[in-house]
């Protein structure tokens, strides 16, 4: 490998190095110009090329669900008679034939939120933080996760799910106040129905003596 001391260089050649080594810059930016637009296109290419299938394939599910859900309806009502109980308003429900070989489930994706008052609840928490006021490692800790429950989003709301979890922390935070902010942040907690599903499996035979079983999985706004 050849050594060039830059000291014993002419200015000319200093130059001509200087030169070179731009021009190489110019040609990577110039050749990753090009491959992020040869990238591009073949993205686009993939969804203007598939888009259309599933748009399509969707709106005929989506008349599907709708359609299932409504033959299911009166089973449903009958299941709860034959049973002898009030029809119930439950989140989901299954039908599976008698030797298990296919099963349909349809119901609701649930998405937790709070009512409005659940602020009430997060004010007690914080009067219990405010009583944190050691210096012990343990009361460091505690503060923190419970700093990281309360974190509010963008838009300034508390995510249900990690509120939820402070649940966990009553028998360590031991306090009558902070109890009765769960409780009241609990009160709070709903679940919205956001999407109606189907869900199921069937055992296929696809011959020569191979049973598979085939899952499917559809959700429709």
């Amino acid at each position: 490998m050849t050594t060039i001391d830059i000291a014993q260089l002419t200015p000319e050649q200093k130059q001509t190095i200087a030169d070179q080594v731009a021009q190489e810059e110019k040609n990577k930016k110039a050749k990753l110009a090009k491959d992020k637009k040869l990238l591009k296109g073949l993205e686009n290419d993939i969804v203007i090329g598939q888009i259309d299938y599933f748009i399509d394939k969707r709106e005929d599910i989506e008349n599907r669900i709708v359609t299932l859900f409504s033959n299911i309806e009166p089973v449903i009502e009958l299941r709860a008679e034959v049973f002898g109980n009030k029809k119930r308003e439950q989140d989901s429900h299954t039908f599976t034939l008698d030797d298990g070989s296919a099963s349909i489930k349809v119901g609701w994706n649930m998405k937790p939120s709070f009512n409005g008052t659940e602020a009430e609840g997060i004010v007690k928490i914080r009067e219990y933080m405010t009583s944190l006021a050691g210096e012990s490692e343990n009361e460091k800790v505690l503060m923190e996760m419970i700093q990281i429950f309360l974190k509010t989003d963008a838009q300034g709301n508390y995510e249900p799910k990690k509120v939820r979890q402070l649940n966990t922390m009553r028998e360590k935070a031991n306090s009558p106040l902070f109890s009765e902010g769960m409780d009241i942040i609990n009160d709070a907690m709903i679940d919205i129905r956001t999407s109606r599903y189907a869900r199921g499996y069937k055992m296929v035979d696809f011959g020569d003596g191979i049973i598979k079983r085939v899952n499917f999985q559809f959700s429709i706004d």
